[in-house]
């Protein structure tokens, strides 16, 4: 997928619009609007830096997606070409999506998954 199409998935089902908080338009930070914490960023990445096993890269750029996942997904995700893990994040938490090798139907899901898991939970009321 391209990164203007993943933009356009954003904006249209959560109406969220990217933030470029570094110079120029290479990183872009998606952030609930209530909670405030990212659920994604989208980032222009050297391939030699992603540690792609077998890859004989030089300074060949890729978009990955970053979003945060549950844990045990993460560690099913990294079995597939398409997955790694999280660049410059929890690797833990985050997985880093290769734009150009996901579906969109998984991508959705991926990025629904993070938008729950960093909008605000809802407090239960303590009986009294």
């Amino acid at each position: 997928m391209k990164r203007s199409e993943v933009i356009k998935i954003i904006d249209e089902t959560y109406s969220v619009t990217p933030e470029y908080l570094w110079d120029g338009e290479t990183h872009a930070v998606f952030r609930h609007p209530v909670s405030n914490k990212w659920f994604g960023i989208i980032m222009e990445v050297k391939k030699k830096n992603l540690h792609i096993e077998g890859c004989e890269c030089s300074d060949e750029t890729e978009d990955v997606m970053n979003v945060k996942a549950n844990p045990v997904l993460i560690e099913d995700l990294l079995h597939e070409q398409t997955f790694l893990p999280g660049y410059h994040m929890n690797k833990k938490y985050w997985v880093s999506i290769r734009l150009e090798f996901v579906t969109e139907t998984v991508l959705k899901k991926l990025i629904d998954e993070s938008w729950n898991l960093v909008k605000p939970k809802i407090k239960k009321r303590s009986a009294r």
